[in-house]
């Protein structure tokens, strides 16, 4: 099934990397994002990248995120909610090249059947991944005010709200590529 809307986050700091991630080859591609937004197209209707700046050896439409002072995950999904077309959107970190088509249709889902929930989010073993979810866009009043506050956590945003968590049991979708080592293990990896 085909879905509305999807952003990468791909404007992380990659502090554990060392260098930007996502701009490392993945995959066959000469950048993990590009294997990213290649693997979500034929998924969803609309794919973009969330990111500061145009940093991107390929053309993908581009979600700048806006000025709160700091970077954070907070700050680009305030810039997502307010640039996306659709009532919701599935968002998903770069380094997460894992999560596939049967994870994020569960997650839709879940998400027609509680359309009271502002945010559908995965939880895995590790815990709730805020990185992996769908977000509504009503959300984005709230989202501003955390910021204006100075609070940048996304665990905040989820728990002063209506959020539903979807149990995903299966841990290798949520394998995270924060550091070298986690990067050479996996970067042949093809699904």
């Amino acid at each position: 099934m085909r879905w509305d809307e999807a952003v990468i986050f791909a404007g992380g700091k990659s502090s554990r990397m060392g260098r930007d991630k996502a701009l490392l080859p993945f995959g066959g591609h000469a950048t993990l994002a590009e294997y990213q937004y290649r693997r979500l197209l034929p998924l969803f209707d609309r794919v973009s990248l969330s990111t500061k700046e145009n940093k991107f050896p390929f053309t993908a439409p581009l979600i700048l995120d806006r000025e709160f002072g700091q970077s954070s995950p907070m700050v680009a999904l305030s810039s997502i909610l307010s640039a996306v077309n659709d009532h919701a959107v599935f968002v998903l970190s770069v380094d997460m090249p894992f999560v596939d088509a049967q994870l994020i249709d569960k997650l839709f889902a879940a998400a027609q059947r509680h359309p009271e929930a502002h945010v559908v989010v995965a939880r895995s073993s590790q815990g709730v991944e805020p990185l992996c979810a769908i977000y509504h866009t009503k959300l984005l009043p709230r989202v501003n005010d955390l910021l204006q506050q100075g609070e940048h956590r996304m665990r905040t945003l989820l728990q002063s709200v209506p959020t539903l968590e979807v149990l995903c049991p299966r841990a290798e979708p949520f394998v995270n590529l924060n550091t070298p080592e986690d990067y050479r293990q996996y970067h042949d990896r093809r699904r």
